[in-house]
């Protein structure tokens, strides 16, 4: 990579310094992640920095403060306007983001999805999780907990998020018929840890009957004793087996509910290896070096007998 060129990376998080100052620096990797304080993110801002060390870039943190589909759009225009020599972006809308990034290309800026795609749209790859087969794998696990004919719920961010209703679809099909989901799931937190609380504690009060819930994300579990309360009488039932509950992500505050008995299987991603990516194959994209279509991630299946492994690393 040439030394003067300004990479700028956006995933959809906070804006820290401002996109201008950002875009008129040197060396510079900007990642740009969906909120701020999502512990998701922030793993990806982990790999996407070790990445930029590695290649001698600097790496910067941007995005909005809150899960808004608007500002990252936004967002987005601006870098385009600025004259970013690569972005990559984890969309909270993919359909919504299709005019932007082919905005993007259409000015030759080398576009790249990751965790959250946009594949309509012409980005030149998409790196991060296989959603469906993940959520295939996320609905085989709720099978062999389930009694027949059980009972379940839905929590997701919203229903505009690609990768999410791939998740939802694989989990649903892994799961097979002779399985009821409840009315009004999917639950939508709009990635709001406070919010994804208050729906776990709000259906499991309106059904105190429910078998188990599936989480298409880790939200409602970053925050241990809140959610802990949250499942009220239905947290003895984890621990038997009784209630079921299966979740996307492995984060440390995952882990350590799981280890405790307040989950009983975790489809763990790898945001680190996202963000890391990215950085890998944007850098090849500005050097004119050829890309895959596509780069799957991998999950990690997580459950009580091997969660002691995960939590070492």
């Amino acid at each position: 990579m040439k030394l003067h060129r300004t990479l700028v990376m956006a995933v959809a998080i906070a804006t820290l310094v401002p996109i201008g100052e950002l875009c008129a620096q040197s060396h510079q990797v900007t990642v740009l992640v969906k909120l701020l304080s999502d512990p998701f993110g922030v793993e990806i801002e982990r790999g996407a920095q070790e990445e930029a060390k590695k290649l001698g870039l600097k790496c910067a943190v941007l995005g909005p403060n809150a899960a808004e589909e608007a500002e990252q759009i936004r967002m987005m225009r601006d870098l385009i306007t600025k004259g970013a020599d690569g972005i990559a972006v984890s969309c909270l809308n993919g359909e919504a983001m299709t005019g932007p990034i082919n905005d993007a290309h259409a000015k030759g800026i080398p576009v790249v999805t990751l965790d959250s795609d946009s594949a309509k749209s012409e980005r030149q790859c998409y790196i991060g999780t296989n959603n469906y087969q993940a959520g295939v794998e996320a609905g085989k696990a709720f099978r062999q907990l389930m009694p027949k004919n059980g009972t379940y719920a839905v929590l997701t961010a919203n229903l505009a998020a690609i990768n999410l209703n791939e998740r939802i679809r694989g989990f649903k099909d892994g799961l097979g018929d002779g399985y009821q989901e409840i009315q009004g799931s999917p639950l939508t937190c709009d990635d709001n840890v406070p919010k994804a609380i208050q729906l776990v504690q709000d259906t499991l009060t309106r059904n105190p009957k429910l078998d188990g819930l599936f989480f298409a994300g880790g939200w409602p579990m970053y925050a241990r004793e809140a959610y802990i309360r949250a499942l009220g009488s239905h947290a003895p039932d984890i621990k038997t087996k009784k209630f079921v509950i299966v979740s996307f992500d492995n984060l440390v505050s995952q882990l350590e509910l799981l280890k405790d008995g307040y989950a009983n299987v975790l489809v763990g991603q790898r945001p680190a290896a996202m963000g890391s990516k990215a950085v890998e194959v944007l850098n090849e994209l500005v050097d004119h070096h050829p890309i895959q279509d596509s780069y799957d991630t991998g999950v990690d299946i997580v459950t009580p007998e091997n969660v002691a492994e995960f939590l070492k690393k």
